[in-house]
């Protein structure tokens, strides 16, 4: 991988797993790309929501605010005695592990964010039900796609949410999902991220797969 030197990196999906980002954000800094941005979820169902709130507020990414993010604002975690509570990983348990200041920081992250790339206008939003009024995936048709692009005023539209990296190229844009730092779904549980590139005919979205495989969260456990 040769990343020009006008890339945008690409992450989300973190869920709690410092290991991951570390990993990640080691391969983004080898690559020599100084900017990214985040697609949301950072915690819940991994084990260190604030180490990797710190990492974000450090690197002082644009992020947007994930659907897991928005049940961790929400509060109304369970008593201190309920079985949740002592979950790792759990809505209850994760914010209790959160300060004042983290909370406030997640509550505050907005649903979209609008970055200027290459004389491309990038939407980044989270891409659930909740930030995109119908989400996108690999079998999301191509006109629906186009479609969105112009409602959104995009030419790059970036999200997350669905765990698959994906790049979906079309006549009036790209919509890319750089797939999960920490919770992969793909067979190889590795941390994945995604770039941004700047070419002279126009920009170009890259995948990538850090060789770090990482323990498969079980997603037969409750996350309340």
């Amino acid at each position: 991988m040769t990343p020009a030197a006008s890339s945008l990196a690409l992450i989300g999906d973190i869920h709690a797993r410092s290991d991951a980002l570390a990993a990640v954000l080691g391969a983004i800094g080898a690559a020599g790309i100084a900017s990214g941005i985040c697609t949301g979820d950072l915690v819940m169902r991994g084990p260190d929501p604030a180490r990797c709130i710190a990492r974000l507020r450090e690197l002082g990414w644009p992020t947007v605010i994930g659907n897991t993010d928005r049940k961790i604002v929400a509060g109304d975690p369970r008593p201190p005695g309920h079985p949740a509570s002592s979950r790792v990983g759990s809505r209850s348990w994760t914010f209790r592990q959160l300060d004042a200041e983290d909370l406030a920081w997640l509550e505050g992250l907005p649903g979209q964010v609008r970055v200027e790339f290459g004389g491309a206008r990038v939407l980044v939003t989270h891409g659930d039900g909740d930030s995109l009024a119908v989400p996108i995936t690999a079998q999301t048709s191509t006109r629906e796609i186009e479609r969105q692009l112009r409602k959104l005023d995009a030419d790059v539209l970036v999200l997350g949410h669905t765990h698959e990296a994906m790049i979906r190229r079309v006549r009036n844009g790209i919509v890319v999902n750089p797939g999960a730092v920490g919770e992969s779904r793909d067979p190889d549980w590795q941390p994945h991220w995604a770039w941004l590139e700047a070419t002279p005919t126009g920009i170009v979205a890259h995948l990538e797969v850090v060789p770090t495989p990482l323990a498969p969260q079980r997603d037969d456990l409750p996350e309340d």
